[in-house]
């Protein structure tokens, strides 16, 4: 927990849960090996390349092998999490945002051989209503967070790429209330 006197907001640290080598590995390379589509799957964000994978679509030719990873990786994770999709980006920079559409939580990845920073940053309020940043590592690590509130991801150092992989629902079947922490721990 970082408290800056600059008039910066509160910060307070998280680590996402490590993964295990066998799934950040795969995963890793399957990302690395990706044919992109042509052209991004969500207008108006800045990355090299978006990819939204919907958990609806079968007999899929062309990203059956990650679909299979992703499903592998939410499985070690928390396999009763329903989620309708999965974000996955190519170095994205965020500028802060909500997730509107979402209907609970988001679990949230990132990968790759980037260098320091990187991190999801996700606005909280505490019981007294004093607005704080949570700082999330999310690299090789998985993190549950609130992306209905506002977020946005940190820049990075060094010339590697980062890969994320956001899981989300966007239908009514679980939804949930709004975190107001911002990160459900």
């Amino acid at each position: 927990n970082n408290n800056n006197n600059n008039n910066k907001r509160k910060e307070i640290h998280h680590r996402g849960k490590l993964l295990p080598e066998s799934i950040r590995t795969n995963l890793l390379t399957l990302l690395q090996n990706l044919r992109w589509p042509a052209s991004s799957h969500r207008k108006g964000l800045t990355s090299d390349h978006y990819l939204v994978l919907q958990t609806n679509v079968t007999n899929d030719l062309c990203y059956n092998d990650l679909r299979v990873a992703c499903r592998e990786l939410m499985n070690w994770a928390d396999d009763n999490y329903y989620y309708s999709g999965i974000a996955v980006t190519k170095n994205f920079v965020a500028s802060p945002h909500i997730d509107d559409r979402d209907q609970t939580f988001q679990y949230a990845v990132s990968l790759g051989d980037f260098g320091h920073g990187g991190e999801l940053c996700v606005e909280g309020k505490d019981e007294d209503g004093y607005d704080y940043v949570n700082v999330v590592e999310t690299k090789n690590r998985i993190a549950k967070v609130d992306g209905r509130n506002i977020h946005w991801v940190r820049s990075w150092s060094g010339v590697k790429d980062r890969y994320s992989l956001i899981y989300y629902d966007t239908t009514d079947r679980y939804s949930t209330s709004v975190s107001r922490s911002g990160i459900i721990v």
